[in-house]
C-alpha cells in the first residue's frame, strides 16, 4: 500500500513538473506563459477559420469566434471573463438604445473605461501586471469606438435627412466616416467582434467596419474565392520577427534586470555607464511589446482580416491591423518617427476618437496634452504614466520648435544638414538622441512604482565627483525604506 502511494506522490510530482515545464523552458512567469499560449493557439484557429469556415455564413462566423474567444479567455483568465461579458452588454444597450446621442458617447467613456480603472485599481500591484486587465485595455478601446462610430453613422444619417451636403460633412469629420456605423450590430455581431480570437487578447484594435468587410468575404481573393495565398507569408514573416524580438526581450532582461537599477552596482556607476545600461534596459523591455503585437498581427494576417489593398506594383498589402513599423521604429531619428511606428492601432483610436473630436478648443496643443492624459489615464494610476506621456508632449513640442529653427534660422545651418556626407551623422545624433532620452523617461513607466524609480531616476544627473559617494549611500537607506514600506503594503 505504501509503494502504491509513494508511485502516486511520484507520478503527481512527474505531472506538475510537466505543468510548469513550459513555464520554466521559455523562462517566463505563469501568467505570461499563458498568455503567450494563448497567444499562439490563434494560428491553429486562423488556419481552421481559412479552411472551414470562412465560407459559411455570416452568423455561423460569429458563433465560431465567440466559441473560440471565450476558450481563450477561460484559458487565460478564467471566470473573469464575466468582465467581458458585462461589457458586451452594456455596448448592446447602448447602441440599441441610446444610439447616436451624445450621452451614448458620455456613457460609453463612462462605463468602459471606469470599468477598466475599478478593474485596475483592485487587481495592480507593484510590478509589471498580466491580469484580465490586460485585454480588457483593448477590450475598452473597442467597445468606446464602436459607440462613436454608430455615433458618427446617425450623425451623418441625420445631417443627410436634412439635406446639408454630405462632402461637406465628411470634410468636417474626416477620417470618422471612414469607420462610420450607420446600421446597429446585434448582441452576436458585437460578442464575435469582441472575442475575435485575432485581436481579443493583447490587440491589434480594429473598427466594427473592417470587421464586416472581413466576415462578408471582402478581403477574399475575388479569382479563386477564398483567403489570399500572400497571407502565408506575409503571416510568416511577421511570427518570425516576433520570436527574434523575443529572444531579444529575454536576453536583454536577464542581463539588466529591472532590479538592477537600485543595486548599489548600478547607483556607482558614472553617468555614462548608467545612460548605456538604461538603454539597453529600455529597448529590450520595448521588445515586450512588440513580441505579443507581432504574433497576434501574423494570426490576423493569416486569417485575412488585415488585408489592407494593393501597393503601387499590385501587391498584396497586409498592414491594416499593424501595431508596429519595425523599420521605422528601428531606424528613426525623432521623435514622431518612434511615436508613429509603436501601437500604431491605440494612435489610430486616439487620433480619430480623442483629439479630432476636440477641436472645438481651437488649440491643437490643449487637444494633445488631453489626449495624452487621456491615454495615461487608460493606462492606470501609476504617477510614471503620466510623467511619461507629459514628457512626450514636451518633446513632441520641442521638436516642433526645433524643425522651425531649422527651416526659418540661418541659412549656413540647413546647408549643413543638406550635405551628403553629413547626413549619416545628423541620423546618428537624431537617433542616441530619442533612445537615450526616452529610455530615461521610460524609467517611470517600466518600473511602475515611484518607490522603486525615483532613486535611479535621482542618481542619473550630473553631479560633483565628491558628492557620488554619499548619494550612493543616501540612495541606499531610501531603497531599504521604501523595500520595507512595500513588504508591509503587501
Amino acid at each position: 500500500m505504501q509503494d502504491l502511494i509513494r508511485k502516486e506522490k511520484n507520478n503527481s510530482f512527474k505531472v506538475q513538473s510537466k505543468r510548469v515545464s513550459f513555464s520554466q523552458l521559455v523562462g517566463i512567469e505563469d501568467d505570461a506563459s499563458r498568455l503567450l499560449i494563448s497567444i499562439l493557439a490563434c494560428y491553429p484557429l486562423a488556419v481552421i477559420y481559412r479552411t472551414f469556415i470562412y465560407k459559411m455564413p455570416e452568423q455561423i462566423q460569429y458563433l465560431f469566434f465567440v466559441f473560440t474567444g471565450v476558450l481563450l479567455y477561460l484559458f487565460f483568465c478564467g471566470l473573469a471573463i464575466f468582465n467581458t461579458i458585462f461589457t458586451i452588454i452594456i455596448a448592446y444597450l447602448i447602441v440599441n438604445f441610446i444610439p447616436g446621442t451624445s450621452l451614448s458617447v458620455f456613457a460609453a467613456h463612462l462605463f468602459f473605461l471606469g470599468h477598466l480603472l475599478i478593474g485596475i485599481w483592485f487587481v495592480e500591484s507593484s510590478t509589471y501586471d498580466i491580469t484580465w486587465t490586460t485585454p480588457f485595455c483593448i477590450m475598452t478601446l473597442r467597445m468606446t469606438s464602436l459607440v462613436m462610430d454608430v455615433y458618427d453613422g446617425h450623425l451623418l444619417i441625420k445631417n443627410n435627412k436634412k439635406e446639408i451636403n454630405e462632402n461637406d460633412l465628411k470634410n468636417e469629420l474626416k477620417t470618422t466616416t471612414t469607420t462610420a456605423i450607420f446600421d446597429k450590430p446585434n448582441l452576436l455581431e458585437i460578442a464575435a467582434y469582441s472575442f475575435f480570437f485575432g485581436g481579443t487578447l493583447t490587440g491589434p484594435h480594429f473598427s466594427l467596419k473592417r470587421f464586416r468587410c472581413f466576415v462578408k468575404g471582402e478581403y477574399l481573393d475575388k479569382d479563386k474565392n477564398e483567403v489570399r495565398e500572400s497571407s502565408i507569408m506575409a503571416s510568416i514573416q511577421r511570427f518570425v520577427v516576433g520570436v527574434f524580438f523575443a529572444v531579444l526581450y529575454k536576453w536583454g532582461t536577464h542581463w539588466v534586470p529591472d532590479s538592477y537599477f537600485n543595486s548599489k552596482e548600478f547607483l556607482s556607476l558614472p553617468l555614462i555607464w548608467k545612460i548605456i545600461w538604461n538603454t539597453i534596459w529600455f529597448k529590450s523591455t520595448m521588445y515586450r511589446y512588440c513580441v505579443a503585437w507581432l504574433l497576434t498581427e501574423g494570426s490576423s494576417i493569416l486569417s485575412g482580416v488585415s488585408y489592407n489593398g494593393k501597393d503601387i506594383n499590385g501587391n498584396d498589402k497586409w498592414d491594416g491591423t499593424r501595431n508596429i513599423n519595425i523599420i521605422k521604429f528601428e531606424l528613426g531619428s525623432d521623435f514622431s518617427s518612434v511615436i508613429d511606428s509603436f501601437n500604431c492601432c491605440t494612435n489610430e483610436f486616439a487620433k480619430n476618437h480623442i483629439f479630432k473630436r476636440l477641436k472645438w478648443l481651437g488649440n491643437k496643443y490643449y487637444s494633445h496634452l488631453i489626449t495624452l492624459l487621456y491615454l495615461a489615464v487608460w493606462h492606470g494610476y501609476h504617477l510614471g504614466y503620466f510623467l511619461l506621456f507629459s514628457f512626450e508632449f514636451m518633446c513632441m513640442i520641442a521638436q516642433q520648435q526645433f524643425y522651425l529653427f531649422i527651416s526659418f534660422g540661418p541659412p549656413k545651418i540647413r546647408y549643413l544638414i543638406n550635405i551628403w556626407w553629413l547626413r549619416p551623422f545628423c541620423w546618428l545624433f537624431g537617433r542616441l538622441n530619442i533612445c537615450t532620452s526616452m529610455a530615461f523617461a521610460f524609467l517611470t513607466f517600466g518600473l511602475v512604482k515611484k518607490e522603486i524609480w525615483i532613486v535611479p531616476l535621482k542618481s542619473m544627473k550630473i553631479k560633483k565627483e565628491l558628492l557620488i559617494n554619499e548619494e550612493v549611500e543616501n540612495g541606499f537607506e531610501l531603497i531599504t525604506n521604501n523595500e520595507e514600506e512595500l513588504i508591509k503594503e503587501e
